[in-house]
């Protein structure tokens, strides 16, 4: 078993991960290739999602820090709670994705090699994974939180990359 020291070491230690990698993509995107003024619609909403998600990520990573000064509880049971504010976020951010859709389908660089229905796929099951977890069909557990964190830097990420080499 985990114990809340190593717990929040860990997540301190992705926080700065995720921090450091925001400002290498910011600062890599505006010296880049766009860089140069072309800037098109899509590109907005990958810009958009790369920077809504690494706060996401970064939020995720402190939130612990807040629940053990503010409310004193036990670990188990802050872990529940994680993983409850994490399904809420994944949740919302998913009804996103099918929001932003319509906008991005018109966009033929969004849908090739398949990469649209690969992410949305991983959405999906993530969001199954921690939907089950909230009913105790799998034990919540620490692996989930960090997934979630991992969810969001991935998609960052993503993001990231499709503005980098995507003209």
């Amino acid at each position: 078993m985990i114990n809340h020291s190593d717990f929040l070491e860990a997540i301190k230690f992705y926080g700065e991960i995720g921090i450091g990698q925001i400002g290498f993509q910011v600062i890599a995107i505006s010296l880049g290739r766009r860089a140069s003024g072309e800037w098109k619609a899509q590109d907005s909403v990958r810009f958009m999602m790369m920077i809504y998600n690494s706060i996401q990520g970064i939020i995720l990573c402190y939130l612990p820090f807040y629940l053990v000064s503010l409310l004193r509880i036990e670990f188990p049971e802050m872990i529940y709670y994680l993983i409850a504010f994490s399904t809420f976020l994944i949740s919302f951010y998913s009804c996103y994705l099918i929001y932003i859709y319509n906008k991005v389908r018109k966009f033929p660089d969004f849908t090739s090699g398949g990469a649209l229905t690969t992410v949305y796929s991983l959405t999906f099951i993530v969001n199954i994974l921690m939907l089950l977890s909230l009913f105790h069909a799998i034990q919540p557990d620490v692996w989930l939180y960090y997934l979630s964190i991992h969810f969001y830097q991935a998609w960052s990420l993503y993001g990231f990359v499709r503005l980098m080499i995507y003209r």
